[in-house]
């Protein structure tokens, strides 16, 4: 027998206040009667009626607590479910408990770690081993919520799915969906859960672009002065100099160059910070600002129909990564790419290399295209650490223009 719409009502509304808790509740949870029905879109007497001649059945059976008004005792104001009917209502409505729901997560996350993972199996088992420390203390490792469970198995075979094979570069999103027996839109829509999961995996932010796979919606940010020249001669202007602006895949490649005024191009990897702090010192927008880390398939197409001539400058974290990201754009071959206050220092008391670092390293050093950078990255490989590489270490832009930083200005 199913529940009643306005018992499935009080169960949401007590599952959102304190389904997540996994200590015992030390009060009843209340709420008002008329709210109640009005939220479980009881709209008819008959319909509220029957609501209240059950509420006070379960009120006499003491699954419920009711209050009435203290004269007109035929009016009922509210009922409350006392922590001891908590399983009783669970039961009612087919959920799972807190324990349970914790319970079956911890199993997911055991199954995962047993299984291994073909190609990063010392980073699998950390992820593994921090997200199960954290639900067996009842705390989330986000995107990893022990209190979803359903959600939870299918991102650990997603992320192990995506993660245990090479991909072809540019595999288109929805393909790379398709290959792993997924829904040819599941990726797209889980994609800001696995690319945090990426995060947690690699031990840094990592997007989908950086495992090969183009996305349908791909977006570039900039900051600067430009111009879309399109092939029937129309001309579409930005000079948004107040903040950055997007422009999407499909736009650039409608596209069939791009004019700017800007002396330079400058590609920076952190979006969140140092890409920010840039746009504010970039007052005259004398310099096209552009935040990428792996580049997208946006990113590549606005580099593709900028002017050739334009210098390309970029700056990134000196961790392995950062030089990775040094080298994707520098693979593009649509200009030579130099690196931009990326002279990487030791630090004692660094983060030691991970998994994934100590695999793709050898390879830059390898490239002819990192000649530049093989002191340093033979100095990461030789220590085994990554140094002080984060780009806030060099702190606000000092200058209001190009290069932004003084001490940019000197190795210029």
């Amino acid at each position: 027998m199913s529940a009643s719409p306005w018992l499935v009502e009080l169960h949401r509304q007590w599952h959102g206040a304190r389904g997540k808790n996994l200590s015992a509740g030390a009060r009843p949870f209340s709420r008002n009667w008329e709210d109640l029905l009005d939220d479980a879109g009881l709209k008819s007497a008959a319909e509220r009626n029957a609501a209240r001649a059950e509420a006070e059945t379960l009120g006499k059976e003491g699954r419920l607590v009711l209050r009435h008004h203290k004269y007109r005792k035929h009016i009922l104001e509210s009922i409350s479910l006392p922590p001891a009917s908590e399983p009783w209502l669970l039961s009612l409505v087919d959920a799972k408990s807190a324990h349970d729901l914790q319970s079956q997560a911890i199993a997911l996350v055991l199954q995962s770690r047993a299984g291994g993972h073909p190609r990063w199996p010392e980073s699998w088992q950390s992820l593994c081993d921090r997200v199960l420390s954290g639900f067996e203390h009842g705390q989330n490792l986000p995107p990893f919520f022990w209190n979803k469970p359903d959600e939870l198995g299918l991102l650990l075979t997603t992320l192990h799915g995506l993660t245990a094979r090479e991909w072809p570069a540019n595999t288109l999103i929805r393909d790379a969906s398709a290959a792993l027996g997924l829904p040819s839109k599941l990726l797209e829509k889980k994609q800001p859960a696995l690319e945090s999961g990426l995060g947690v995996l690699f031990g840094e932010e990592a997007s989908l672009d950086s495992l090969g796979l183009a996305g349908s919606q791909s977006q570039v940010a900039i900051h600067g002065r430009l111009s879309l020249h399109f092939a029937d001669g129309s001309i579409q202007h930005f000079e948004h100099l107040r903040a950055a602006f997007s422009l999407s895949l499909s736009d650039l490649q409608r596209s069939t160059r791009i004019s700017t005024a800007a002396g330079q191009i400058l590609s920076i990897e952190n979006a969140k910070t140092t890409f920010r702090q840039a746009v504010a010192a970039n007052v005259q927008g004398g310099t096209l600002l552009i935040a990428t880390s792996y580049p997208n398939a946006a990113t590549k197409r606005l580099l593709e129909i900028l002017p050739a001539a334009l210098p390309h400058y970029h700056f990134g974290d000196t961790d392995v990564s950062g030089y990775a990201i040094l080298c994707s754009l520098r693979e593009l071959g649509v200009r030579p790419v130099r690196a931009f206050q990326m002279n990487w220092s030791d630090k004692e008391d660094s983060e030691p290399l991970s998994e994934h670092d100590r695999r793709i390293l050898p390879a830059l050093k390898r490239s002819p295209l990192m000649e530049d950078c093989l002191p340093f990255l033979a100095s990461m490989e030789r220590l085994s650490r990554k140094g002080k590489y984060e780009q806030e270490s060099l702190g606000m832009p000092q200058l209001a223009g190009w290069p932004f930083w003084k001490s940019a200005s000197l190795s210029l």
